[in-house]
């Protein structure tokens, strides 16, 4: 895949409020993929980041705001912690 190869979000899984049911029911939820919306419940959690339909990061959430409005992607290798606003349009994918 070359620099300017363009990914397509995830468009496969469950749903936060899918999640929260299969966990109702004691599902394995904690194994299910797909878009999150609260993420105040995802540290220590192996995320993918997504703004317009292209893949930005991936990593392990380190923390994130009691109201989920923005999450730390743990530092990794070289790489330094990162912030990312949900307001901005970032999608967090599990």
């Amino acid at each position: 895949m070359n620099s300017q190869t363009t990914l397509e979000a995830p468009c496969w899984g469950a749903t936060d409020v899918e999640l929260e049911q299969g966990r109702q029911d004691g599902g394995t939820s904690k194994k299910a993929l797909g878009l999150r919306s609260n993420w105040a419940r995802l540290p220590g959690r192996s995320v993918e980041v997504w703004l317009l339909g292209e893949l930005v990061a991936s990593g392990v959430v380190d923390q994130a705001a009691e109201d989920g409005s923005v999450l730390w992607i743990a530092a990794e290798g070289i790489s330094t912690r990162r912030i990312f606003d949900k307001s901005s349009g970032y999608q967090i994918w599990v």
